[in-house]
């Protein structure tokens, strides 16, 4: 029995198909059904939130309160601002940020896990 030399491996050509396998991968889960819902969910979700937003706009600017309350922020604004409470509202804001990076990250979990179940 003679022994055969151990195949070599090309280090380029397994990376251009793993290459080729992530794109191949990424193409099924851009084309899957459920992808395409949520895009269009999100799609409605993101024109929804827009018409909100110019209604809230449109009677905020004819209100009289409204402008009241946008001196007063302006003038905590600038108390802030000579206060050194910055860094406090700058700290909060992160903490805040993080809070929902990590809301993100447990619903991207959790449908991969959907995903997953569902095959």
């Amino acid at each position: 029995m003679s022994e055969q030399p151990p195949q070599e491996i090309d280090l380029a050509a397994e990376l251009r198909e793993l290459g080729e396998q992530l794109k191949k991968a990424i193409r099924v889960a851009r084309d899957h059904p459920q992808t395409k819902e949520f895009e269009r969910q999100i799609s409605q979700a993101v024109t929804d939130l827009g018409a909100h937003i110019d209604r809230a706009l449109k009677s905020a600017t004819s209100d009289e309160r409204v402008k009241k309350a946008g001196e007063q922020v302006k003038q905590a604004a600038q108390s802030v601002k000579v206060s050194g409470a910055q860094e406090d509202i700058s700290r909060g804001l992160a903490k805040g940020v993080q809070a929902l990076n990590e809301q993100i990250r447990r619903a991207i979990e959790d449908a991969e896990k959907a995903t997953r179940e569902n095959k």
